[in-house]
């Protein structure tokens, strides 16, 4: 069972700093050492989630129950979810990033291309989920709750609604994405608010925000212009 001696915050707030930690290094480090990090940024905080499950902390994991209907609506909310947030980026050009910002599947060489693709796959999609939710939906949305008060946000039910929460989830999630992206960010984060509420289970959004990270990764590569031709 998890530990209640202490304030319960490190096995939520330490993944989510461990990746915000990797990303910060890796801005330093010379471009040689980019390819070790497309590694290292999800090994860290996937390595604290687990030492800290082993633990018996995230019994939120531990009650995770779908059915396949229910997953298969998780699935259909995550792809339209990923239309929304690529949308006004189609339609309104204006509001693209810099191109000499985006991730470079080469990083590791050509013939590596689709270990590099592979690599971003499984943060991308796999391990970013895990630790934002934790982070988001299961710390930030119950502390949210108890802050200023006294109270422990591990006895606040999950997928409890309060306004407070509500707000508190989309600016924090907001902030947590570079600027470029809050168009999107706060849509999305204030719809899968919602979704939450209705399932009242952690497993519903690592599954909404996992396909919409995999459907927004796949756009990139097949929809993208990644692969225009043997010159390109």
């Amino acid at each position: 069972t998890p530990d209640r001696s202490s304030h319960g915050w490190w096995p939520y707030v330490l993944p989510y700093l461990g990746f915000l930690m990797a990303v910060e290094i890796g801005r330093r480090l010379p471009e040689a050492a980019q390819p070790w990090m497309l590694l290292a940024k999800p090994l860290l905080p996937l390595g604290l989630i687990l030492w800290f499950g082993w633990s018996g902390e995230y019994p939120e994991l531990r009650a995770i129950r779908l059915r396949w209907t229910e997953a298969l609506q998780d699935v259909a909310v995550g792809l339209a979810l990923a239309v929304l947030w690529a949308a006004p980026y189609l339609l309104i050009p204006s509001l693209r990033p810099d191109p000499a910002a985006a991730f470079d599947p080469q990083q590791l060489g050509t013939e590596w291309v689709p270990l590099a693709l592979g690599l971003r796959l499984f943060g991308y999609a796999l391990v970013t989920p895990l630790f934002e939710e934790l982070f988001i939906r299961s710390f930030v949305m119950r502390y949210a709750e108890v802050y200023g008060r006294r109270g422990d946000f591990r006895d606040v039910p999950i997928a409890h609604f309060s306004a407070r929460s509500f707000v508190v989830t989309i600016v924090v999630f907001t902030v947590g994405h570079v600027p470029w992206e809050w168009w999107v960010a706060v849509p999305w984060v204030a719809l899968t608010n919602l979704w939450f509420y209705r399932r009242r289970n952690l497993a519903s959004l690592l599954s909404v925000h996992g396909v919409t990270n995999a459907a927004l990764l796949g756009r990139a590569i097949w929809g993208g212009g990644l692969f225009p031709g043997g010159a390109g």
